[in-house]
């Protein structure tokens, strides 16, 4: 790298010196003029220095970052999505998210940086691309936070409506999976829901194709399987979430296969994900092996007119051998789960100051969701597993990729003894 650097230096010295010897090397002769007329000052020569300021100015032009396009591609955040609209080599993105946290029915109040993410891509050439993101939580390792890779993947295009792709991969279940950049979703926090029921954020290794056909987009991988059982893997309070692997040295004794289908018109977007396979990874209890099936399908929609937006997504899940996972866990594990949302919000300020870049938008969000919708036989189902939330709150934009968020959530779980949270937090991509 110094012998590198030392070379663009002797390079850039050597342009200037040459450019430098071409300006004191004498000047054409003037052409011809009448008698009478004046003659033009000559141009003062041009320095050394300013001729090497000049090729430095140049460089950095041709070596500068191109000013970012924030638009989605194939189903990923905007800032994800930079490589994509990059015209080679490598782009850089991310963003980072923050928030205080005040406990008005008990409980501490806090603050957290809770990630900073990186995203890097390179552009081999206009048919193999190269993505990724690397997340960082909690400010410092010594203090529970950690350090993830949240995707990271080869595509290979193949025509304009079909790409393969290779690697560590987010699985397209819900909006929030795919999609989790603080400007682009409402709420301090991620609705619990594609928290609690739908694990987001969830990637796995794997392989599949994606497209998108006239409005049409498509995305079907084959990944490794969850792991239903073990420490820290499916609970009753959330239910398959610890059961991701996240390409991590991850058990892939069972695989499993997730496809995803959206359509967009104008403003609409409906969409609808499946996802099956077995979750036991080998593992014996009571002595036989479990198999664990898994399914876990949504549907959604998400409607966007001027300053209005809504949407709603449903989803249902069902684990096969939930009464030996939850013995072995120690945790009555949901056999079967339901749950959905509705979301509106509408941008106020874009309504009285149309075409500027500033937001102002109050929002809404019900959900309802129970992780005990049943349960294996011999075992009882918590009350507490089937709750409502409701959200409110404000988001201000100052530019599109910043925001400035506050909301007040309050819970209603099935068992009584309802708690609120007021939250206020800070988030941006790049």
């Amino acid at each position: 790298m110094r012998t590198m650097k030392k070379m663009t230096v002797v390079t850039m010295v050597v342009m200037a010196a040459s450019a430098w010897a071409q300006v004191d090397g004498g000047t054409p002769p003037e052409p011809a003029t009448l008698p009478d007329a004046p003659k033009a000052a000559p141009e003062p020569p041009q320095t050394f220095v300013e001729v090497l300021a000049a090729e430095l100015r140049r460089l950095k032009e041709e070596l500068a970052l191109p000013a970012p396009t924030y638009q989605s591609f194939s189903g990923l955040g905007p800032a994800a999505s930079k490589v994509y609209f990059t015209p080679k080599g490598l782009s850089l993105g991310g963003y980072g998210e923050a928030y205080y946290r005040f406990r008005p029915t008990g409980g501490a109040t806090e603050t957290d940086l809770l990630r900073v993410v990186l995203y890097m891509g390179y552009r081999f050439s206009d048919r193999i691309v190269f993505n990724s993101e690397i997340e960082f939580e909690h400010a410092s390792t010594e203090r529970g936070g950690a350090v993830n890779v949240e995707f990271a993947y080869l595509d290979f295009k193949i025509f304009d409506t079909l790409s393969v792709r290779v690697g560590n991969i987010l699985i397209p279940v819900g909006f929030v999976n795919e999609i989790h950049e603080p400007p682009f979703f409402f709420g301090v926090s991620r609705p619990l829901l594609e928290r609690n029921l739908i694990p987001a954020t969830w990637n796995e290794n794997g392989l599949g194709v994606y497209g998108e056909y006239k409005g049409l987009r498509y995305r079907a991988y084959l990944v490794n399987g969850m792991r239903a059982v073990g420490e820290d893997a499916f609970s009753s309070s959330s239910w398959i979430r610890g059961g991701r692997q996240a390409g991590a040295e991850a058990i892939a004794e069972n695989v499993a296969g997730v496809a995803a289908l959206d359509y967009a018109f104008e403003g609409l977007r409906v969409g609808a994900s499946a996802y099956a396979g077995r979750s036991g990874q080998g593992a014996v209890v009571d002595g036989s092996v479990v198999k664990g099936d898994l399914f876990l399908g949504e549907a959604h929609v998400a409607y966007q007119y001027k300053g209005l937006w809504v949407r709603g997504l449903m989803t249902y899940g069902r684990l096969g051998d939930a009464d030996r996972i939850s013995s072995a866990n120690g945790s009555t594990v949901g056999q079967e789960v339901l749950g959905g949302y509705a979301e509106v919000a509408y941008d106020v300020l874009g309504a009285i100051v149309p075409g500027g870049d500033q937001s102002l938008s109050p929002f809404v969000r019900y959900e309802s969701f129970d992780l005990h919708k049943s349960v294996a036989p011999g075992f009882s189902r918590d009350p507490a597993r089937s709750n409502q939330v409701v959200t409110a709150g404000l988001h201000y934009k100052p530019i599109p990729s910043v925001v400035l968020k506050a909301d007040y959530q309050h819970l209603f779980p099935g068992a009584g003894g309802q708690s609120s949270t007021v939250n206020v937090g800070v988030g941006f991509v790049f």
